[in-house]
């Protein structure tokens, strides 16, 4: 439903302003309230009672909504009241209260900004303090949180107009989302700084309020925009695709589906030490072969480094394996430790025509935050997923774009090639888990339904069109067959598989 306020325009989606736009620009991309629980999943929301009046250039709207757990039991409720004014005001305001004993990481607004025509724009910072301070909206992904303390903040857009908007009911902060595969900013209540989770106990109530104020037309600051937040460079990249987890076999109806992509390798994991992973290395060399795809393989290595790293290149060389390349990874770090990528050197002289990665097998993040000399490797790698922190079909395919900028950013970081080992549609793993044990996530968590349907062609459309605007190198996009696969166990074809690139009718 697309509301309006005087000048302002949006989508009104699930109880969630969205698209925010002033005279066709983007102002906001989402503001929406959540409930996070202590490893950061998010708590599902249940809207009732709601009503919506449109009066064409002002609206109302009020309704209710729980949060409820993985038992669908409510364990938070909200009454909400969402209202535009002709001459474009917004509030968004919400008052909580926790059904039960809740444990929780956040419990209240977010607002994400739209990262094309604010990125690298001026801000003004009015602090909880009184002070003011002025910034960017960054560039290049920044790994802290560029603002912080945040009772109200005033911003501009490219070639368009001044905007405020003014927080009540908690401390806010802005946060670079880009890091975590998301399109956007974030401006967020109760600041990382503080102790949490935090325990809402039955009955404790949260209010917040949220205000947009009308456009202002003139610019508030004359500060001249830099260059463009990409530049202008695309390079052709390899594109290959993931094992499958689910069978260690491929039919022959797969494998003749899969030679009709132009794919330029085929990634495989391996974990050493263990004791099923030289037959592991045999199965995917089998599959490799049939396919006619030389391997890229993301090994993690344990704690007996040098170890694990002999007795993989000797089982490499004494069956003159085809391997294009190797990412280097550790059991017991985010990103490849420095004592690591120390022995690429006399890895690439045991393994000459091999390519060496570093980075993480996660998100990039983990890449920014956690940096390196990358030194002699040949390219850095990070994986991606577009749903961090909000799952609906919208926001997936919006976030597509935060590849073009965590490809930039990790470039002018290491000034290395950038390889995206692994881009799928849920997460394989959660590195922020309180438990060492929740780490890994079971492979029914990270099956998405959708990957099956048309959604999942588009989105894979939406992907490899950003990247075709990158500098990346080299992407590994899905797996092979399964629920997360882009055929089935059969080899029958998923809509995803008619979004991949098709060699010539004459090409074998």
């Amino acid at each position: 439903m697309i509301l309006q306020a005087g000048k302002y325009a949006f989508l009104y989606e699930l109880g969630s302003i969205r698209q925010l736009k002033h005279e066709g620009k983007e102002v906001v991309r989402m503001i929406y309230f959540a409930l996070r629980d202590h490893n950061w999943g998010t708590f599902d929301k249940v809207i009732f009672d709601e009503v919506v009046q449109n009066e064409g250039t002002s609206f109302r709207i009020s309704y209710k909504c729980t949060h409820v757990n993985e038992a669908s039991t409510p364990i938070f409720e909200w009454e909400v009241a969402i209202s535009g004014a002709e001459n474009g005001k917004i509030n968004f305001e919400i008052s909580g209260k926790a059904l039960m004993d809740v444990w929780s990481n956040r419990a209240g607004f977010c607002v994400l900004h739209p990262i094309k025509g604010i990125a690298n724009q001026p801000v003004l910072i009015e602090h909880e303090d009184g002070s003011f301070s002025t910034s960017r909206f960054p560039k290049y992904i920044l790994p802290e949180d560029p603002f912080l303390m945040i009772r109200s903040m005033k911003w501009q857009v490219t070639e368009g107009a001044t905007y405020q908007m003014d927080f009540e009911g908690d401390t806010f902060e802005t946060e670079d989302q880009r890091n975590w595969g998301d399109a956007s900013f974030k401006t967020f209540c109760t600041p990382l700084s503080k102790p949490f989770p935090v325990l809402h106990k039955k009955g404790n109530t949260v209010f917040q309020r949220i205000t947009l104020q009308p456009p202002i037309e003139n610019p508030f600051l004359e500060i001249k925009p830099e260059e463009a937040v990409l530049a202008s460079k695309a390079t052709a990249f390899q594109l290959g695709i993931g094992a499958s987890v689910e069978s260690a076999a491929l039919t022959k109806e797969a494998i003749d589906q899969l030679k009709k992509l132009q794919l330029t390798h085929y990634r495989i994991d391996l974990e050493l030490p263990s004791a099923t992973w030289i037959t592991e290395f045999s199965n995917h060399c089998e599959n490799a072969f049939d396919l006619g795809l030389p391997l890229e393989v993301a090994l993690t290595i344990g704690e007996e480094e040098e170890k694990n790293l002999e007795e993989f290149v000797f089982i490499c060389q004494q069956n003159r394996l085809n391997i294009s390349s190797v990412l280097l990874f550790s059991t017991n770090e985010v990103t490849t430790p420095q004592r690591i990528i120390d022995l690429i050197p006399t890895l690439k002289n045991q393994l000459p025509n091999v390519k060496f990665g570093v980075g993480t097998n996660y998100n990039f993040t983990e890449l920014n935050r956690n940096r390196f000399e990358a030194k002699e490797a040949d390219f850095v790698t990070f994986s991606y997923h577009p749903q961090v922190h909000a799952f609906d079909n919208l926001t997936i395919l919006e976030n597509a774009e935060t590849l073009q900028y965590q490809t930039e950013s990790a470039e002018h970081l290491y000034n290395k090639p950038v390889h995206i080992n692994f881009i799928s549609l849920r997460a394989r793993a959660n590195p922020y888990a309180s438990s060492p044990a929740d780490v890994q996530i079971p492979l029914s968590k990270q099956i998405d339904p959708r990957q099956s349907t048309d959604f999942a062609k588009d989105w894979v459309s939406e992907v490899l069109q950003s990247l075709s605007v990158s500098r990346v190198a080299s992407v590994t996009l899905l797996r092979t067959v399964g629920e997360l696969g882009i055929l089935s166990l059969e080899g029958k074809p998923y809509p995803a598989f008619g979004a991949f690139p098709k060699k010539n009718s004459s090409s074998d």
